[in-house]
């Protein structure tokens, strides 16, 4: 029932919509605007030149489910006390900043807060929380092929490194590792603009963390979405994302926790043309989710921090072009 809510409110936002399709019947075919989901993903559009772009996303997921093999399980307490549970909201601050040429610079950072239940499998020396700023990506961008130049697509390539902004303590969200990422991003637009369909994909390669001698896991995502535009100032759309989390490394030996997640689902965008801004929300379902860090208790295996997932989440996004 909390999933067909979800998606009703979805819909009715969209709904609110209709009634200035005939007042807007007469104007220029709308053009679609801001994706929604927080993807860390190249894209393929661009900033144009002199122009500012300053967003916030926002995440909501409640984490109390351990996912193997795409199964789902109850994220038990030892000795079966209870069941674990991460409550969890990040905040995304990033800027973009259109150079010319195709060229944008954009950094974004994660302002992270989990709060754990029946935390002391979960989290070292039993924390309760862990929470602050995260680690901050700095990338170059490049769109080469524009359907404005003629082009049958739009096309654009990521270059970023990723630094250890965030706190490395117990507490902490960070992971000390320094990294590389590198992405490509593709898109169509048709139907006068009205319709956009657009895939990324994006490697991100982080070294040794705070940890000595052990290696981060390094990061594949691949997002997709298409998005149509109900009015000039409503915009509705399907957006997934995938990622996939390779094993952590100590001293050249693997870790066993690594991570697959798959979420789709429906989003819904205002925009406000006379302001520069739009207002975006999505409700992204699992579709598939695996995590194999556990903590061994007797003969038993327990999630962990890192494994517990959620069956849906809450996300938002503010875009403000100055």
């Amino acid at each position: 029932m909390k999933y067909l809510g979800v998606a009703g409110v979805l819909l009715g936002l969209s709904l609110l919509g209709v009634p200035a399709l005939a007042d807007e019947a007469k104007q220029p075919v709308p053009r679609v605007g801001q994706v929604v989901i927080e993807s860390m993903g190249p894209a393929s559009g661009t900033i144009p030149k002199g122009k500012l772009a300053t967003i916030v996303n926002y995440i909501h997921a409640d984490k109390h489910t351990w996912y193997k093999n795409g199964s789902r399980h109850t994220a038990k307490y030892p000795f079966n006390k209870g069941t674990q549970r991460n409550l969890h909201d990040r905040f995304v601050l990033k800027m973009r900043y259109g150079l010319g040429d195709g060229y944008d610079v954009r950094f974004a950072t994660p302002i992270v807060m989990n709060n754990f239940r029946a935390h002391s499998t979960l989290t070292p020396n039993s924390v309760s929380s862990k929470n602050g700023i995260g680690d901050t990506t700095f990338v170059l961008h490049k769109q080469f092929l524009s359907q404005r130049e003629g082009s049958p697509v739009d096309m654009a390539w990521d270059l970023g490194v990723w630094t250890p902004t965030g706190g490395t303590s117990d507490d902490g969200v960070g992971t000390g590792a320094w990294g590389a990422m590198a992405g490509l991003g593709v898109g169509h637009a048709f139907d006068g603009g009205r319709q956009f369909v657009e895939g990324e994909v994006m490697y991100l390669y982080r070294g040794v963390g705070h940890t000595s001698r052990v290696d981060v896991s390094d990061v594949f995502r691949l997002n997709g979405r298409y998005v149509y535009a109900l009015s000039q100032h409503w915009d509705m759309g399907v957006e997934t994302q995938f990622e996939y989390n390779t094993d952590s490394r100590r001293y050249g030996r693997s870790n066993n926790d690594a991570s697959t997640t798959w979420f789709a689902g429906p989003s819904v965008t205002l925009k406000l043309p006379e302001y520069n801004a739009s207002l975006g929300v999505s409700a992204q379902f699992s579709l598939y989710q695996n995590y194999d860090a556990v903590a061994r208790i007797g003969n038993v295996d327990y999630p962990t921090a890192a494994s517990l997932g959620e069956r849906w989440k809450l996300e938002a996004k503010l875009a403000i072009v100055f």
